[in-house]
């Protein structure tokens, strides 16, 4: 990827932007200009709306960290030890928060955190100021977003609705080509690569969707919509992977039927040309070869739940294309069927890592009070920077899986930009004497960097290359150059990433293998409660969280090797088999005591599987299974319901199992 017009276009709108801030906070009098220009570049990103909710974020979360500071540092500096807890605390209980929050307020609470630190730590010398201070932050971090947001805006804006509709665009073809190729007579080796591109794109999609709502297009998408676009992708994830499975299935046990198998083709066509069938045709086409056939072994069953699977595609795919029609013309008017999923998407909840979060908030309150704890034995003038630097680096990266890679590439570019630091404040600013000259100094600095902070491989070492060239010039309307304060901040900012990447590794670093086993342990304990339950089943919520889940797990898949990912991929299915579990509630179906029997070795499964405990399920399962399936065939009528809930369990536990033996369940 290349430096083309756009990433100069973007860095020229943030020097712009920058050098705006800093003309103004000069011209206002402000004691720190430098924070106002650190701020537009924190804050730019390629697409405009992107720009504008992290503005909005950062000056909310900006108010209430400086608040919080005001409240604290009076009446705690005696203190230093309760006022190095205080602050640590209200950092650490800030990040949990946003961690747990997973939408875009979550950076409201992030820079509440560290806002409070950055304001703190440097005033507990003069506490009388630290008002004064709190203001002056504030203004220069309104001024910094204010420049950034209007100057992104007014130059060549990158529209977020309409990169997206593109990005939709794209994402549904995926989506109808794997449909295709999973419906092939013969599997195709590209078919698992497609899954795996498809679960990073609904990822991306996902992220995109965050700046959505402060983008500059006039009709934009909602929230609600493109969560429920996303959700529609990530549901055909396990049920094409169960179409597939009982195609090749049924294969292996002879030929597929002619008249399924014409069905297989037609829905195969359908799915690479919208207009080829009429969704409503197929999916009545369906549910008549089902009722005309009346399964009596394995194979019956394989073909009866293989139609269920195909009605459930049909449907899933022909809503994604209409949700997807939506977010790309938000203008128009949406269906009853969209309308009735923003309805219920609005009321879905997330999955969140308790355990994850408060590890994170710990890492955080270690490093912050190390710190502390260095800079209060030591007396060392520097102290506060590295403090507030630590707070700054963990609250940064908590949402990855082992942010010390990152931290350690920021302490790296840090360290790159001191040399350049250096240079300016010995050689060339001295010889600074009017604003224009000081524009045309730091443009070679500013321009460069910039660019490439527009490509997504250099945006982590750009970043700390401009955060640290900003604060280390420490523009203000009278300058001075100190060489020792010079050492004394370099060494404490290094200090503080470093300290900020040891309580990292030592509290809370995972690896996507242990990210992917923790959010399976989740989705087990889950599936335990859902298949022990003897009410009826909370499936919206359940569905909610595991369809998050799923999500969260695709997106770690190509980061994994082989047997893991084929786990990844194997966690999939289980969002089928919660499906099938609730199915088997007793408020839908009892089945007698037989599915009671069977709901409780499930539930006993997936407890043995959150412990840890790892293995293939009981034989005894199966041999429940086959005799619930028994039962339900001695039925008349046979219950459709629970013979395709009953088929898809036994497929999902036992793949490899092939007839009925439901003898050696009665033994």
């Amino acid at each position: 990827m290349r430096v083309g017009p756009r990433e100069v276009v973007f860095s020229a709108n943030c020097f712009a932007a920058a050098m705006l801030a800093l003309y103004v906070s000069f011209a206002l009098g402000l004691d720190r200009p430098f924070w106002a220009m650190a701020t537009v570049y924190i804050t730019s990103q390629p697409l405009s709306g992107a720009v504008r909710s992290k503005a909005v974020f950062r000056l909310l979360g900006t108010v209430v960290g400086a608040s919080a500071a005001v409240v604290m540092v009076p009446l705690l500096v005696d203190a230093p030890l309760l006022l190095s807890l205080a602050l640590a605390g209200w950092v650490a209980a800030c990040q949990f928060v946003s961690l747990l929050d997973r939408t875009p307020r979550s950076y409201l609470f992030m820079l509440a955190g560290y806002t409070a630190a950055l304001i703190g730590f440097p005033t507990v010398g003069h506490p009388e100021a630290i008002f004064e201070v709190a203001v002056l932050r504030a203004q220069e971090i309104g001024i910094g977003v204010t420049c950034a947001a209007l100057v992104h805006a007014a130059v060549w804006p990158r529209s977020v609705t309409a990169l997206l509709g593109a990005r939709v665009r794209t994402l549904l073809a995926e989506a109808e080509r794997w449909v295709a190729d999973a419906l092939a007579p013969a599997a195709l080796e590209r078919a698992d690569r497609e899954r795996r591109r498809l679960a990073g794109d609904v990822t991306e999609l996902h992220v995109m969707a965050t700046h959505v709502p402060f983008d500059t297009a006039a009709a934009r998408p909602t929230r609600a919509l493109l969560s429920a676009l996303q959700d529609r992708f990530v549901l055909l994830l396990p049920l094409v992977s169960a179409v597939e499975d009982r195609l090749r299935a049924v294969a292996a046990e002879g030929e597929v039927p002619a008249d399924v198998a014409a069905l297989v083709e037609d829905v195969r066509a359908w799915a690479s040309d919208a207009g080829a069938h009429d969704p409503a045709a197929l999916v009545a086409r369906a549910d008549a070869l089902a009722a005309t056939r009346t399964p009596a072994d394995w194979r019956g069953l394989l073909i009866a739940n293989l139609l269920d699977r195909l009605r459930e595609l049909v449907e899933a795919l022909d809503t994604a294309r209409l949700v997807a029609a939506q977010a790309i013309d938000p203008a128009a008017a949406p269906p009853g069927r969209v309308r009735a999923l923003l309805s219920e998407r609005r009321r879905r909840p997330l999955h969140r890592d308790l355990p994850l979060a408060l590890l994170s908030a710990l890492a955080t309150f270690a490093a912050i009070l190390a710190c502390c704890g260095f800079w209060i034995i030591t007396a060392w003038p520097e102290g506060a920077v590295a403090a507030m630097i630590a707070a700054v680096v963990c609250c940064f990266f908590a949402t990855m899986d082992d942010p010390v890679p990152a931290q350690r590439g920021f302490l790296i570019w840090t360290a790159a930009s001191l040399p350049l630091v250096a240079l300016y404040l010995f050689a060339l600013l001295p010889l600074v004497h009017s604003f224009e000259t000081l524009a045309l100094l730091l443009a070679p600095a500013l321009l460069v960097p910039g660019a490439l902070m527009a490509l997504p491989r250099w945006y982590g070492r750009m970043m700390p290359l401009l955060i640290g060239l900003a604060g280390g010039l420490a523009l203000t309307n009278g300058f001075t150059a100190d060489a020792a304060a010079f050492f004394n901040g370099s060494v404490a900012q290094l200090a503080g990433v470093a300290a900020a990447m040891v309580a990292t590794r030592l509290c809370r670093s995972l690896g996507a293998r242990t990210a992917l086993r923790r959010l399976r342990r989740a989705g087990w304990r889950e599936l335990a409660e859902l298949a022990a339950r003897s009410g009826p089943a909370p499936l919206a919520a359940w569905q909610s969280r595991m369809l998050d889940r799923v999500g969260l797990l695709g997106a770690r898949v190509g980061d994994l090797e082989q047997g893991d990912r084929d786990a990844g991929m194997a966690a999939l299915r289980e969002l089928r088999v919660g499906v099938n579990l609730a199915q088997l509630a007793p408020a839908n179906d009892t089945g007698g005591d037989t599915v009671a029997a069977l709901r409780a070795d499930v539930a006993a499964h997936y407890r043995a599987l959150a412990r840890g405990q790892t293995g293939a399920p009981d034989p005894a399962l199966l041999a429940r299974l086959d005799a619930a399936i028994a039962a339900a065939l001695a039925e008349a009528p046979a219950p459709r319901a629970r013979l395709a809930a009953l088929t898809g369990l036994r497929r999902n536990f036992f793949p490899a199992a092939r007839e009925l033996d439901p003898a050696s369940a009665a033994a």
